[in-house]
């Protein structure tokens, strides 16, 4: 009361000031309005804070006085519960004491005898008075009992683990902690197994919550799978070949052994140079397989010596001809045509690296070895041909003989079951310089002229009917020529390159009976005849080139019955005469 006085009269005496100071001021009615703003929430927040600390010191004491009387409670009760508890057992302790006193008073006024008699007496008297004590300290006892049973079997069931207990087909495989736990194990079985595009498998399981502590994790978990899906897949090794599973068997093992046997064949421990490896990319892969996918071993090993179809091609190499491929793969020539009819073509002359086909059915498992070897080869050497006006044409004479060089070639030398398909070179090193031939050739012509222009043969020779490979007669006999024959002006090449000697009809040519012929000189006592022309286009004394046109076919001079139009060609060799079959090999004779 004395505080709101104070502050009553302090409103009234700052009232009177404002009121004063502000009373002819235009401010004055805003000034009071905030004044009394402030005055009333000041007088407010005081009531507030009284009401507050009068609240506050009311609850203290009702909750003071509360807690005393519950307190009082309290420990009545607890005093009384402990003596209920206590009580029977300090009576029996204060009974014990009396009988033991009452032992010893009667054992030594009266003997053992009458002292037993008392002490059981006391002790009958003190169990009747005293029995419903036991009742109480039971009927505390108990509870207690049932509550500590209770706690131990609920802080032994909360610590014991639960699981799912997983069946497969009836079966129980195992526990895991959650399904996410099955999933990926049966995920990573499905990955191991091996199918067919045809073939499917799969597990369900049913879960059931269980208590274990025993828990899988999934590769455990896969495992269990695995041996309760033993009738349907089990641990097997596939063969695959070039990527294709051929087969399936349960003895990887001696499928391994085989393969490296057959394998073994082709190589040699003491050749570090060799290489052996089979054809086809073959695998032998352990993992899980269909049971029923497996294939008898013994069907298996049989497949596998065995043939298959498969076209074998084999590419020329140097020095190659019909009987040599034909032999090196045990084939007849007939045979080796057969599967190649291009080298029933007269012209076909054997080009290296060119295919053949030599087998069309070969053994199922291939090996490829690849060995290095070096070889010495001779090294051709040139021929310089030097033009000399004192020698005849047609004429000869070697100034300096020619020696071969030497090289060593390393070769890779590769062989598919112990058959050359291949040789290729890597690596040449020259260690002898070949030695050029020189040979002066005569260019002075019968009649004192000299061909200047002379050219020489290669040393080969071309067939001279280009198109045309139909011969009617070989060289046989007074015969000495090879009969080509073809439609009249069909064109005729000089069969190498040299100097036409002569040129023109019968005697102005190679002679009687000839018609309109051309004789060629090559150099080193190599000359060709062309009779029985149709038309000349080269003169005597005239440098032509190697399959040059020199003539047109005819049927001029002596022709005898059935020959017809054709070209008689005749080869010399230092006056030897060669049938044109012995430079092409293959051609026969057709009396039609």
């Amino acid at each position: 009361c004395a505080v709101a006085s104070r502050m009553v009269r302090t409103h009234i005496y700052t009232q009177r000031t404002l009121r004063r100071i502000l009373r002819t001021h235009a401010l004055y009615a805003a000034g009071e309005l905030m004044y009394q703003i402030g005055f009333g929430a000041e007088y407010s927040a005081v009531q507030v804070w009284r009401g507050c600390k009068a609240f506050s010191r009311l609850a203290g004491r009702t909750l003071a006085w509360a807690a005393r009387r519950a307190g009082r409670y309290i420990a009545a009760g607890a005093k009384g519960l402990w003596e209920d508890i206590t009580g029977p057992f300090t009576g029996l302790v204060k009974g014990a004491r009396g009988l033991r006193q009452m032992a010893r008073t009667g054992y030594e006024e009266e003997g053992v005898a009458r002292a037993a008699r008392h002490s059981a007496a006391y002790l009958g008297r003190g169990a009747v008075k005293y029995f419903w004590v036991l009742g109480r300290v039971v009927s505390y006892l108990l509870p207690a009992a049932a509550a500590v049973v209770f706690v131990l079997t609920v802080t032994r069931q909360l610590e014991s683990p639960f699981a799912l207990e997983v069946s497969c087909n009836g079966q129980v495989v195992g526990y895991v902690e959650d399904e996410l736990v099955f999933d990926a194990a049966r995920e990573k079985v499905r990955s191991r197994i091996v199918l067919s595009e045809d073939q499917t498998w799969d597990v369900e399981p049913t879960f059931v919550l269980a208590q274990s502590s025993e828990v899988m994790d999934n590769n455990e978990m896969a495992d269990a799978i695995l041996m309760a899906s033993a009738d349907e897949i089990q641990e097997a090794t596939g063969l695959e070949i070039d990527g294709q599973l051929v087969a399936i068997v349960s003895e990887g093992d001696r499928l391994r052994e085989y393969l490296d046997g057959v394998r073994s064949q082709y190589e040699d421990p003491n050749n570090p140079n060799l290489t052996a490896e089979f054809v086809q990319d073959i695998q032998t892969v352990d993992g899980l397989y269909a049971t029923a996918s497996l294939t008898d071993y013994d069907s298996v090993i049989e497949t596998l010596s065995g043939q298959r179809e498969q076209e074998q091609r084999y590419a020329i190499q140097e020095g190659d001809s019909l009987t040599l491929v034909a032999s090196r793969f045990n084939l007849t020539t007939a045979d080796l045509v057969n599967l190649n009819p291009k080298l029933a073509d007269p012209s076909y002359n054997w080009p290296i690296g060119d295919e053949l086909v030599v087998h069309q059915s070969v053994p199922y498992l291939q090996v490829k070895t690849i060995e290095t070897v070096v070889e010495t080869r001779e090294v051709a050497y040139a021929t310089e041909k030097i033009k000399d006006d004192t020698l005849l044409l047609g004429t000869s004479k070697t100034v300096q003989e020619g020696q071969p060089g030497l090289d060593e070639v390393t070769m890779e030398i590769v062989r598919i079951n112990g058959v050359v398909v291949a040789r290729n070179e890597l690596e040449r090193v020259r260690v002898k310089e070949p030695v050029t031939e020189q040979i002066r050739m005569g260019v002075r012509m019968p009649g004192g002229m000299v061909a200047t222009d002379a050219k020489f043969g290669t040393g080969t020779i071309c067939w001279p009917v280009p198109g045309y490979t139909y011969v009617s007669q070989w060289s046989h006999g007074a015969h000495r020529a090879t009969d080509i024959c073809g439609p009249r002006g069909t064109a005729i090449v000089a069969a190498d390159s040299g100097v036409v000697l002569r040129a023109g009809n019968e005697r102005a040519g190679a002679g009687s009976g000839y018609g309109l012929s051309i004789v060629i000189s090559h150099g080193s006592g190599s000359t060709t005849l062309y009779g029985h022309c149709d038309a000349l286009y080269v003169t005597p004394g005239q440098a032509v080139e190697k399959g040059q046109v020199i003539a047109a076919m005819g049927n001029t001079g002596r022709v005898y019955g059935r020959t017809g139009v054709h070209l008689h060609f005749e080869v010399q060799q230092n006056g030897v005469y060669h049938d044109l079959s012995y430079y092409f090999s293959g051609l026969k004779y057709n009396p039609n």
